[in-house]
């Protein structure tokens, strides 16, 4: 049975000789974020938590921008993201040395930013896994020793924008059966299974019912850990079967232009999780909760009573996710609901009835093509046809406070 104790969660005390996993969510040093890294201030921006990086044995990091000076944007829906190639200074400095890229910004400049991407962190000789020069070689599993403990990654996307194909620099979708048959084929090839997935509802602190069955499919795979990255908000940790899932950590350095910096918004904070395996697989979970301040931009660990109030978030909010998660969920799908029916009206142009090809109207199909084809997306919009379908909307926005109030940020007020 796990318990928590302080910010650790156990389930089974190791024996012999120990490993630790720490894993950072999303980074996208954008502007400001790439002015003080390329001034050399990567080390004043980590210095509040790299003690807690250097305890563990591996360290791996979200990578969620490309590193091109070019300027190739695709036709996408949401922002491009890209920085100068000199901010692999951050990964370096922070002693990452696995970049995470299966996620929907790897492509946003084309194949051209992808290759560059992966040209930039091999001479930093820091190694990659989630996106390659086509689908074969992004699908392609990382395979590492390290004190003595072999180790393969695996990572996974949703299919918004940028993904690889067969003959398509990009990052790595999910092809779920295929997914879980490589992550069950890999069981006597590695003492520890890591599955990193990148997905699910932005700014939503529960997970949805897709999410959480594809995470615990995995863990029933034969993954070892299992972690999902993408919500730019804190969600819940979980453990299936021995296996521990971390559903989002947050963002880790993510100093976005258009952000301003509101204490009530989880964007500026998340937590580190460090796995902790022996031989027979993960024993713990220690998550350290951290601050991203906003006029510094330094990563700092949170102390005192902030430090409480958001490792009794994370308690909360998994009880939450396991209780009630699936009624959250439609609460979730309520808030949104007008989103999709938005969108759909997008796919009804009668320019693309004449012509297929029409520049016009392809500028209009990006949000369209989003929702069917992303499954955060088409799962909301799936579920909003239900709902309207049932009637239920109605009864359901009344309890749009109460998912407001689990949204929001309360330990900035607090004392250290």
């Amino acid at each position: 049975m796990e318990t928590w104790n302080d910010n650790v969660l156990s389930w089974r005390k190791g024996s012999g000789k120990k490993f630790r996993i720490a894993i950072a969510g999303d980074i996208c040093p954008a502007r400001a974020g790439a002015a003080e890294i390329c001034a050399g201030k990567t080390g004043e921006i980590l210095q509040g938590i790299q003690p807690v990086l250097d305890r563990a044995d591996l360290r791996l990091a979200q990578w969620e921008v490309v590193l091109t000076n070019e300027d190739t944007p695709i036709l996408k829906c949401g922002p491009n993201l890209k920085c100068d190639p000199g901010c692999v200074d951050f990964l370096k400095k922070g002693n990452f040395e696995v970049a995470l890229l299966a996620n929907n910004h790897t492509g946003d400049y084309g194949e051209n930013g992808v290759l560059s991407t992966l040209e930039v962190l091999k001479k930093a000789k820091i190694r990659t896994v989630g996106a390659g020069k086509d689908a074969a070689s992004a699908r392609k599993v990382l395979r590492m020793t390290k004190d003595g403990f072999k180790i393969s990654i695996f990572n996974f996307c949703e299919h918004e924008f940028g993904c690889a194909w067969e003959d398509h620099a990009g990052a790595n979708p999910f092809d779920t059966m295929n997914d879980l048959r490589q992550v069950r084929n890999e069981q006597n090839k590695a003492d520890i299974i890591l599955v990193v997935m990148h997905g699910g509802n932005e700014m939503n602190p529960i997970p949805s019912p897709r999410v959480k069955q594809l995470c615990r499919a995995f863990a029933e795979a034969g993954a070892s850990a299992v972690m999902n990255i993408h919500t730019h908000c804190p969600q819940g940790i979980e453990v299936v079967k021995g296996v521990p899932v971390v559903y989002c950590p947050g963002n880790f350095f993510f100093p976005y232009p258009t952000k301003v910096y509101d204490p009530a918004d989880f964007w500026w904070s998340g937590y580190v999780p460090t796995f902790e395996f022996d031989r027979k697989g993960a024993c713990s979970v220690e998550i350290t909760p951290y601050l991203m301040e906003p006029e510094t931009l330094h990563i700092c660990a949170l102390t005192g009573k902030q430090r409480k109030w958001y490792l009794d978030y994370i308690r909360k909010i998994s009880r939450e996710m396991q209780e009630n998660g699936d009624r959250w969920y439609d609460i979730w799908c309520a808030r949104q609901y007008a989103m999709p029916l938005d969108l759909f009206s997008c796919m009804a142009s009668e320019a693309f009835k004449q012509d297929p090809e029409d520049e016009n109207a392809l500028k209009h199909l990006p949000p369209a093509r989003n929702m069917l084809t992303c499954p955060a997306h088409n799962e909301l919009a799936s579920r909003v046809v239900l709902l309207l379908e049932r009637k239920k909307i109605k009864a359901l926005q009344k309890e749009i406070p109460a998912l407001e109030k689990l949204r929001t940020a309360r330990f900035a007020a607090l004392t250290k």
